[in-house]
């Protein structure tokens, strides 16, 4: 078991045994509002009290183990629930049933060590992502002048490779680097060779290569559990995208997940399960707080519960739609509640899915994923251009304006940058358009593979970019575009038969020599013309005095 695993086991012990400390007084509650259910000045509203509070129990009775309680809670919603429907006071019978009920959880004898037997046991993390510390990649390749070629081209988006010609070290060389993947020739793999993690239960992703290409090599490769597969020789470039794709997975955020739950033993568990697979939460007690709340979190998902005080799930979800910029967020009902009419009435109100307690924290987690990958994937489509992945020109622009927000709020520097390919015309007309775009893929990679994090990287049209560098000066910024645009420089393409070279310009404007985003781009533009004007294959500095 990792220590992840071991970890949210002990968190939930820990919430197990306070859910046993604070049963007696939940139903002590109960009892006292079934007293005083008749007698009230609205018995209408103390019964609406009791079927939440029996609801409630019935979920979070079963999620710790206690089925017990939850069965019985379950028969005292239903007979509160016919006692609701028939608007009228309960008869002799329902009252020594509902009574007999109540005397029961009264009974009830919690202990927190009792055998607990949870879905969380089987909780697996053998899948989990790490985000690597380094670039180290394993190439083991029979072809010494083969695998030349390959590291030669990877060597220049910053990769740090070691190679190897036999499998006889491969084992040891993991240990030594730990690398993030490992690309390798299948008539160098073993049936027996697992590649993981060192320390860890994580599979490294593999990418294989062969000589041959049919469907008994492609199924050697799927049962060695392979990220990828490329026949020899190699196109590099495509290469290149399936190692793009697998940092950008381990390197993805981690999802932001709202917990709209009036209970909160339960937020608490659910809280447990989403941080437990690397998630990041944040509870809402109470439902009337939610709009104070999504500005800031600004969540992914909003997993909902259906009954609350003040406010029920689908209600709450009707009113979060009615904001355009929260229209698209996926909404999860999370309830107990198993009557199907109202499930589908429920998601009539704006939800993408409902889930029911007791639920298995893997089948929450994976839930969750799903529904968040989608929601970034189209969120992607929205704001990023098709061709590279990077920001839109529209989206670049407001980054630009949120940065230069903070500068001023911050006292700090930051750099804008445009870029644009050489004779890239040329290119086109020379080599055709496909090759073109590969050339656009090639330099946006290498830009997000050179480039912080914190930095926005966008295409601005064509073969045209623009990075914004957040607290950084311009001394910092004209070193760091420079060695981008030397590797650059030296990344062979090819178009058929023919290699060939492409260079980029850079115009440089600093803030807050220009202090709005309309002087930035300006200034970035010309000084980006006199690049270009100067012979190409160089960077220029807007002069805040030519302005």
């Amino acid at each position: 078991m990792t220590n992840s695993n071991e970890q949210f086991l002990e968190r939930l012990k820990a919430l197990r045994s306070d859910y046993v400390g604070q049963f007696p007084a939940r139903i002590k509650a109960i009892v006292q509002n079934w007293n005083g259910y008749e007698k009230a000045d609205d018995p209408a509203q103390v019964l609406q009290l009791l079927l939440r509070q029996a609801h409630s129990l019935k979920g979070s009775g079963a999620t710790y183990g206690f089925s017990s309680v939850s069965e019985t809670a379950a028969q005292l919603y239903t007979l509160l629930g016919k006692v609701q429907e028939q608007d009228k006071t309960p008869d002799d019978q329902q009252r020594s049933q509902i009574a007999a009920l109540l005397k029961s959880l009264q009974d009830s004898k919690l202990s927190a060590d009792d055998n607990f037997t949870t879905p969380a046991n089987d909780l697996d993390d053998s899948d989990t992502a790490t985000i690597p510390d380094n670039m180290n990649l394993i190439i083991a390749m029979q072809s010494e002048h083969e695998a030349a070629e390959i590291v030669e081209q990877l060597q220049h988006y910053g990769y740090d490779i070691t190679l190897l010609t036999t499998a006889d070290n491969l084992g040891a060389e993991i240990t030594r680097i730990n690398p993030f993947a490992i690309i390798i020739d299948i008539s160098l793999h073993t049936h027996n060779q697992s590649f993981r993690k060192q320390g860890q239960n994580t599979t490294i992703p593999t990418i294989f290569l062969s000589e041959q290409d049919d469907i008994e090599t492609r199924l050697q490769e799927v049962r060695a559990g392979g990220t990828g597969f490329f026949k020899k020789p190699v196109y590099t470039p495509d290469l290149i995208d399936a190692l793009d794709r697998i940092t950008q997975e381990q390197h993805e955020e981690p999802n932001r997940i709202l917990i709209v739950e009036d209970t909160k033993s339960m937020a608490l568990f659910f809280e447990a399960t989403l941080q437990s697979a690397g998630m990041t939460t944040c509870i809402v007690n109470d439902p009337m707080q939610v709009m104070d709340v999504l500005p800031d979190f600004n969540p992914e998902l909003i997993l909902l519960d259906m009954y609350m005080p003040g406010c029920s799930g689908p209600e709450l979800a009707a009113v979060i739609r009615q904001y355009e910029s929260y229209d698209s967020i996926p909404i999860v009902y999370l309830s107990s509640e198993l009557d199907t009419s109202k499930q589908l009435d429920a998601m009539r109100h704006g939800g993408d899915d409902f889930l029911t307690k007791p639920i298995e924290p893997e089948h929450l987690i994976k839930s969750v994923e799903t529904r968040t990958k989608r929601y970034r994937n189209l969120r992607a489509q929205m704001v990023r251009d098709s061709l590279t992945g990077l920001y839109n020109h529209t989206k670049t622009k407001e980054l630009l304006e949120q940065d230069l927000y903070r500068c001023s709020r911050n006292d700090t520097h930051l750099v804008f940058a445009m870029l644009d390919i050489d004779k890239f015309k040329s290119v086109n007309d020379t080599y055709g358009h496909p090759v073109g775009d590969k050339v656009i893929k090639s330099l946006a990679r290498i830009l997000k593979q050179r480039l912080r994090k914190s930095d926005t990287i966008g295409r601005y049209g064509g073969e045209e970019f623009a990075i914004v560098m957040y607290e950084t000066d311009i001394n910092n910024a004209k070193k760091v575009i420079n060695e981008i645009r030397e590797n650059f420089s030296l990344l062979k393409h090819n178009a058929e038969d023919t290699e060939f070279y492409v260079t980029f310009s850079c115009g440089l404007a600093a803030y807050p020599y220009f202090d709005t985003s309309a002087e930035l781009n300006e200034a970035a533009d010309k000084a980006l013309y006199q690049a270009k004007e100067s012979g190409r294959n160089r960077l220029a500095v807007a002069d805040p005095n030519d302005f």
